[in-house]
């Protein structure tokens, strides 16, 4: 199953103080899912990594017997938790918590251009 991840932020903050948007997409399922987060651009994009990894976790019945297979356009996400590029210290958690993952749930994490990502669909544009 494709399922795909994709953090944004925003030149300026909104009223409520969040500068940032995660969102992650399931397109076999029909789910998008989108809420505001606050911090930099490579804790948003792996904020949202983390909530489609919860998702997945919580929901073990849409996934049992499926190939997880998970997408994003971050680079600097997708190689640190592939342990193929270093890992800022500052985003050691992230990038910890998402191996906690991958020691639960099987999948594998790929780069894709952002163009081709459905979950940043209308988000870039804004």
């Amino acid at each position: 199953m494709q399922c795909f991840f994709y953090g944004i932020t925003r030149a300026e903050n909104s009223r409520d103080g969040h500068n940032g948007v995660v969102s992650f997409s399931i397109p076999d399922m029909g789910i998008i899912f989108r809420a505001q987060f606050t911090g930099n651009a490579v804790e948003c994009e792996y904020a949202s990594l983390l909530a489609l990894l919860e998702f997945i976790e919580i929901n073990p019945h849409l996934f049992s017997n499926r190939t997880v297979e998970i997408y994003g356009d971050s680079f600097e996400v997708v190689n640190q938790v592939n342990l193929q590029m270093v890992c800022q210290k500052d985003l050691e958690p992230y990038r910890n918590m998402a191996l906690g993952y991958k020691k639960k749930i099987p999948f594998s994490l790929n780069w894709i251009p952002e163009k081709e990502n459905p979950a940043q669909s209308e988000l870039g544009m804004r």
